[in-house]
């Protein structure tokens, strides 16, 4: 009797966990749920610890002057991105068209030229003495081979120089970009150089050179001062900009500056309307429908992906494919509830966040776009798109009530301005957009900076997509965590079953693809924390918000940090062993390379003498 009695309680208490379990999966106990969002820094508002003035006054700042050639577009760019990088970079500069220079001040620490005929600075026997007597020059774009050229040629480290060749991709020989020490990129598309045929001196430090070993950037001692030489034409580029920022530094003993810290995985497209029936590679490879497919493998997959290595998702929802720009009718989007609550908690149960990807795929603009082939249609007016985005609003907040939905990607990365003006009209929680960094092939992409906007929102861009850990992917990846201390990537679900994005692969091979392009980023950057959007945008916010300055001398770097938060970090670039630290932490994330956590407006980091 009593075994009897024994079986019925345990047989009772199976069946109450499992209706227990099976209550806490339903909509209405989702409902319940009061899910929030991570609270974002109110940027417009916000203010960190500030530092006493008079500790200021006394520190001597470095500063760069950028000399350009106004007359050629290249130059105008190319000077243009030396400034947003030392922008980035909180280092203090002046720019100066070449045909206003009348002397060469010895007040700049390094001197950046941007232009091809040195002819054009009449005193470059000026320059060479600034130079020789303790200053450093950048020359940012490969000289033309003329009378003043062949003056100083033996001063920049060329023994002997021929013709102009075109040369293809790049092998880096130095850790010039964080963890790029023997990186070799053969495409030549991706990234060429018109450069000069030649040969250095022995005596040049060599930090890259062309797949055929063309001497690309190199760096020579001159008197008590140094030169650095880029010997090509491709530093007008956005996705350069790491390696941009590293050449500068090779030019300054103790080289520091602040980073984000962040890395963020953005997955578009989901939730969304998942297709009916199946489709030919899922049904050959895993005998499901495609529902049954993102939910029993796909996903799955994902969620061992971020666990393995430290992702944090933001999925970003659409509501319907459908191409309705006229009249948004209430009740209209195709995807269902029950998916959104499944896909949407494991989101959220995982650490990472929902954001908005649209009411449908249809870009925000009004008026068409400028490249016809995507077939895309221009929306009726700005209240069409309001109604669009209060509708997926209205589903999202049905599904997760009290949620902030706070992040917008813009549909095929395109934004034009009346859809900006849309998304701060709409009754919506929406203060970050994401979309590119680097320009894709489209004329209608919007193209961001990691900016703070006027309008409140805050500008935070994509840097690489796609399950495929190529060449050009881990270049940019190692440009952006050398420039700003972030990753930040996008994938589709639906990769899989377009054959132009799927580049021929299962989803075996496109996952091993995948696993590879984050165990690289893992292993190499193993420091960059897993975060959201939301998050990420608060570390950003952070770092364009505070105001650096630093004391240096052979003992030590006093960093001080004007509008301080809770932590600020930095990369450190010497050669100086480290004795001790004061109010930060710091750890070696490459050889003569650190990464500073500073926990204090003001810290320290000694060197042994």
């Amino acid at each position: 009797m009593n075994i009897k009695k024994s079986i019925i309680i345990v047989l009772l208490c199976v069946i109450l966990i499992a209706i227990t379990i099976e209550i806490t999966r339903t909509e209405f106990i989702v409902r319940l749920n009061r899910n929030k969002n991570f609270e974002l820094i109110d940027f417009e508002s916000a203010s960190g610890s500030k530092i006493e003035e008079s500790l200021l006054q006394n520190l001597s700042s470095e500063k760069s002057l950028i000399i350009y050639d106004s007359e050629k577009e290249v130059f105008v760019k190319i000077k243009n991105n030396f400034e947003k990088i030392l922008d980035y970079a909180k280092k203090e500069y002046e720019t100066i068209d070449v045909k206003n220079i009348r002397t060469i001040n010895n007040k700049y620490d390094s001197i950046i030229i941007v232009m091809e005929d040195i002819r054009k600075l009449s005193n470059i026997n000026e320059l060479m003495k600034y130079v020789f007597k303790g200053g450093n020059l950048f020359f940012a774009f490969r000289l033309d081979m003329n009378e003043g050229f062949s003056r100083i040629s033996r001063k920049l480290g060329i023994n002997e120089f021929g013709d102009y060749i075109d040369t293809a991709g790049v092998r880096l020989l130095d850790n010039l970009l964080i963890k790029g020490e023997g990186f070799e990129l053969r495409e030549e598309e991706f990234i060429k150089n018109s450069a000069m045929s030649l040969r250095l001196t022995r005596d040049c430090e060599k930090y890259a050179e062309s797949i055929d070993g063309v001497p690309l950037l190199w760096k020579k001692k001159y008197g008590q001062g140094k030169i650095a030489y880029f010997n090509g034409t491709m530093l007008e580029e956005k996705m350069n900009r790491g390696f941009i920022l590293g050449a500068i530094g090779t030019l300054e003993e103790d080289f520091i500056y602040p980073i984000m810290n962040t890395k963020i995985s953005f997955i578009d497209d989901f939730p969304a309307p998942i297709p009916e029936g199946t489709d030919e590679i899922i049904k050959r490879d895993f005998g499901r429908t495609i529902l049954r497919f993102y939910k029993d493998i796909w996903w799955p997959d994902m969620l061992g992906m971020a666990s393995k290595y430290n992702i944090k998702y933001t999925g970003v929802v659409i509501g319907t494919y459908n191409d309705e720009v006229e009249k948004i009718e209430p009740g209209s989007t195709e995807l269902s509830i029950k998916d959104y609550i499944y896909f949407g908690r494991e989101l959220i149960n995982n650490d990472g966040e929902i954001g908005i990807h649209g009411y449908n795929h249809q870009p925000l603009a009004a008026s068409e776009l400028f490249d016809k082939t995507l077939g895309y249609k221009p929306w009726k007016d700005v209240d069409t798109m309001v109604d669009g985005i209060e509708e997926i609003n209205r589903l999202s907040e049905e599904a997760f009530p009290n949620y902030s939905f706070r992040v917008y990607v813009p549909p095929s990365n395109i934004l034009y301005p009346e859809g900006r003006e849309a998304l701060l009209k709409a009754d919506s929680d929406i203060k970050i957009i994401s979309s590119l960094y680097n320009h894709s092939y489209y004329r209608d992409d919007y193209e961001q900076e990691f900016e703070l906007s006027a309008d409140g929102i805050v500008e935070f861009p994509r840097m690489t997509s796609g399950y495929v850990n190529s060449p050009e992917n881990q270049w940019l990846v190692m440009n952006g965590v050398t420039c700003h201390g972030v990753f930040s990537h996008f994938i589709h679900p639906d990769d899989l079953l377009d054959s132009n994005r799927n580049q021929g692969k299962g989803w075996d091979e496109l996952l091993r693809e995948y696993d590879k392009l984050n165990r690289r980023v893992f292993d190499d950057y193993r420091w960059l924390p897993g975060m959201t959007a939301s998050e990420g945008a608060n570390e950003m916010i952070k770092y364009l918000l505070c105001e650096p300055k630093y004391e240096k001398n052979d003992e030590y770097i006093r960093i001080y940090i004007n509008n301080f938060f809770d932590r600020t970090y930095f990369i450190l670039k010497t050669k100086k062993e480290i004795l001790d630290l004061e109010d930060c932490n710091i750890e070696e994330i490459d050889k003569d390379i650190y990464l500073i956590e500073a926990y204090r407006p003001i810290c320290q980091i000694n060197f042994k003498r």
